[in-house]
């Protein structure tokens, strides 16, 4: 049987510190979450790329960050013929959203001893809530009623 001397897939390294990893697995969930809803909502030809790369690290991070706040501005200032207003408004909303979630997470691997990790928590629930809410439509969604 031959031996493998080299590995056949880089596995990303993941932060040796537990409250980042955690930090970062909520985001990543949220980053895919944030990618159907784009898909969903139909946003024109001009809206900034979403990131596609999983969020394994601070720098992945920060990426996903600066994409949150292009998304803002464009939901914000852009306006064109094929812009729908309710889906910008939507957009703009789960957008704040992540950057909330974001916030919180970062305050949280920062001081974890003031900031605990039940606010990151609380505000990935509202995200996924509402996010639910403008893909299905169901009111639900929002009074934390998941059908």
């Amino acid at each position: 049987m031959p031996t493998l001397t080299a590995p056949t897939v880089a596995l990303p390294a993941l932060p040796a510190d537990p409250h980042t990893r955690h930090v970062l697995h909520l985001l990543d969930a949220a980053r895919r979450c944030m990618a159907q809803v784009i898909t969903f909502l139909h946003l024109c030809e001009h809206a900034p790329a979403w990131p596609s790369t999983p969020t394994h690290s601070t720098a992945a991070a920060i990426e996903l960050r600066a994409a949150t706040v292009a998304l803002i501005k464009y939901a914000r200032r852009h306006h064109c013929d094929a812009c729908n207003a309710g889906r910008m408004r939507a957009t703009l909303r789960l957008a704040a959203l992540l950057l909330d979630l974001w916030q919180n997470g970062k305050h949280h691997v920062q001081r974890p001893d003031v900031y605990p990790v039940t606010l990151a928590h609380s505000a990935g629930r509202l995200f996924r809530d509402t996010a639910g809410w403008v893909t299905t439509g169901d009111p639900g969604r929002l009074l934390g009623q998941h059908v």
